[in-house]
């Protein structure tokens, strides 16, 4: 039998890679189990980035251990945490039967679909590390929000960061992957919105020879609404965001030093762009910042916000918050609650502190107790909580664009979805809505939740 479980921790990166493995394998014969108990083959993929995330895996190994002793199955640890500790993962936990690292993915991928199509067993080498590579496809048929992957890897080494040693340096995609991934997309009818995937997204620069010049990435924007009508097309846009009848075009993630004026006036030109930017500023003390290498200075986020909005008026600006960092002072930490009011983002991933082997951080001495870490962070969600209901509040009473997403858990006759600035929205309606857009006025708001009806463009 090849019946699999496939878990997906983390990123989107990992999403992605998820969806494209899994579609190889329902290629190759494969079949998803209905529930954990029944399958043959359990793949973990999981993240590295913080501790929390790999106690979780550690957690689900312990859970498959105990279920490996009453129906047998293999046991598949792979991605980031499994790079990091790569062999002393299988000594420290011998129930897992295969160690696969970020760089052994697409081995791992062909080695399934030999096991499946010759009934083989599923070796016990490890696979050698090669070069990333990309997948042709990674989303699944049904999806109609897809990932594409256009750059891989990071190459700024943030002290606290564990990525570069886990994802590698920075590769860029050829581009005529990328506008073949997108095609397939558009061509099987249902995809409404396509986020383009990096660890460091604006730092997008390929090119095929020493002679010519790279195309960066608002270039890469330019060929892709040049290549595909579909993303000019459209009526009169609806509040300031995307025609009506025009896909989703966004990206994630953008480091600060790299978000090019030029990238601005692409998001403000290409209606299909969303008026949404995550734009992790981690810290708002210039000491902390750093110390964390992460190359600007408060100054420098606080002008490029600037120029952000002086030409996007109607952005969404999202970021991330790191609280006790080594070294974070009383007045560090003012300085950060003091450029979140200053921000006032629309929302924020906040968390605190921990270690991570291998980084350069790991070398620095831990000086923020827990405890105060803890009510660090407290004041910095309060803080967070109370801009995001005020800025939402803001919003109510005006018509959005809404791609319906999936039925609500509360109310089977409502519609969950999500605008261009991914905040979410309930609205009645059937479960035939789900995979297109409708105009919404957003009503009244429940906790972070949006709750409307569908109005007439």
């Amino acid at each position: 039998m090849n019946r699999f479980w496939l878990e997906t921790y983390g990123c989107q990166m990992n999403k992605a890679e998820s969806n494209a493995l899994e579609d190889t394998m329902l290629e190759s014969g494969w079949i998803p189990a209905e529930q954990p108990q029944d399958a043959d083959l359990v793949i973990l993929n999981t993240c590295s980035v913080r501790l929390t995330a790999e106690n979780r895996i550690w957690g689900r190994i312990g859970y498959f251990k105990t279920l490996k002793a009453l129906r047998p199955h293999t046991l598949v640890v792979m991605g980031c945490m499994a790079q990091r500790l790569a062999d002393d993962l299988k000594k420290a936990a011998p129930a897992v039967d295969m160690v696969v690292g970020t760089f052994q993915k697409a081995a791992f991928a062909r080695m399934l679909s030999r096991a499946a199509s010759r009934k083989q067993s599923l070796t016990q080498e490890r696979q050698q590390d090669e070069e990333y590579s990309f997948s042709s496809r990674h989303a699944r048929k049904t999806d109609y929000r897809a990932f594409v992957p256009i750059m891989h890897g990071c190459n700024n080494f943030c002290s606290y960061c564990i990525v570069p040693y886990v994802r590698g340096r920075e590769v860029s995609r050829d581009p005529r992957s990328i506008f073949a991934e997108i095609d397939g997309l558009l061509r099987q009818g249902r995809v409404r919105e396509i986020t383009l995937l990096g660890q460091n997204v604006n730092s997008y620069r390929f090119s095929s020879g020493p002679d010519e010049t790279p195309l960066d990435f608002p270039g890469l924007l330019d060929e892709i609404v040049s290549r595909f009508p579909v993303f000019s097309a459209g009526q009169t846009a609806v509040s300031g965001g995307s025609p009506s009848d025009v896909p989703w075009l966004r990206f994630l993630t953008s480091h600060p030093k790299d978000f090019s004026g030029a990238l601005i006036e692409r998001m403000a030109a290409y209606p299909c762009m969303c008026r949404q930017i995550h734009l992790p500023v981690q810290h708002g003390s210039d000491t902390i910042l750093r110390s964390m290498n992460r190359q600007y200075t408060r100054s420098d986020y606080l002008s490029l916000v600037e120029r952000i909005r002086k030409k996007l008026p109607d952005v969404l600006l999202s970021t991330d918050i790191l609280i006790g960092f080594p070294g974070e002072t009383d007045e560090d930490f003012c300085r950060t609650l003091d450029l979140m009011r200053q921000v006032g983002f629309d929302d924020a991933f906040t968390y605190y502190y921990n270690p991570r082997e291998g980084t350069a951080a790991w070398s620095m001495q831990d000086t923020v107790p827990e405890k105060l870490k803890h009510e660090r962070l407290t004041a910095v969600i309060d803080l967070q909580r109370a801009t995001s209901a005020a800025k939402k509040k803001q919003r109510l009473g005006k018509k959005v664009r809404v791609l319906a997403g999936e039925i609500s858990r509360k109310n089977s006759s409502e519609i969950l979805g999500r605008t261009e600035g991914d905040e979410m929205v309930v609205f009645p309606g059937a479960a035939s809505l789900i995979g297109n857009f409708y105009t919404v006025r957003l009503a009244e708001l429940r906790g972070n939740t949006f709750y409307g009806h569908e109005v007439a463009e």
